[in-house]
């Protein structure tokens, strides 16, 4: 009966402390930690899909802009899920005077295909040398030059307002999980 009981009390402290320590996880990861709320984005210029080069100031709308960090839309199957998503909830962020956008590493070409694939008009930015993503401190650091996800961005969502200041962000520590728009559509009405 004493040993029942004290496996119960370490099971009981074991699922405390294992509880504690998720918590504490959770509250040390900030995704672009450099870029806080009420910051500006440092300058972006990049080729879009089209080869076009586009500025932040030419694709925020009359309120803003969502910016989508992503990995690749060649090869990460969570990265192109997301992709489906913002093109689906395009038009709502359209409808409050709100543009969207993405970046990712993947070249001019690849950037095209995915948008004929998934039909999107909506800026394709080409992160050309990984430099706006190591402006923003986001860039996954695992990965060394030479190796094919070498300049692949922490992924996450920037929510900007007409004057490229950000108003929310989000990100997930697990790559695999990506924030859900609702979330920042409910952030796009206080814009």
């Amino acid at each position: 009966m004493i040993f029942k009981n004290l496996v119960r009390t370490l099971f009981s402290i074991l699922a405390i402390t294992l509880l504690w320590l998720q918590a504490a996880q959770a509250q040390e990861f900030v995704w672009a930690p450099e870029l806080a709320t009420g910051k500006t984005l440092p300058p972006i210029s990049a080729l879009d899909q089209t080869g076009t080069v586009r500025t932040l100031a030419e694709i925020t709308g009359e309120k803003g802009l969502v910016l989508v960090l992503s990995r690749s839309f060649d090869w990460c199957p969570y990265c192109i899920s997301q992709l489906q998503q913002l093109v689906s909830a395009e038009e709502q962020f359209n409808a409050m005077s709100i543009n969207v956008a993405t970046m990712t590493y993947d070249p001019v070409a690849t950037l095209a295909e995915a948008a004929e694939e998934h039909g999107i008009t909506f800026p394709l930015l080409f992160d050309e040398d990984v430099r706006h993503v190591n402006a923003m401190g986001i860039r996954n650091l695992q990965y060394e030059p030479g190796h094919r996800a070498y300049g692949i961005p922490y992924p996450g969502i920037f929510l900007l307002d007409a004057n490229g200041v950000i108003r929310a962000k989000f990100a997930e520590e697990d790559y695999r999980l990506r924030p859900d728009f609702s979330l920042v559509l409910e952030a796009a009405t206080k814009l």
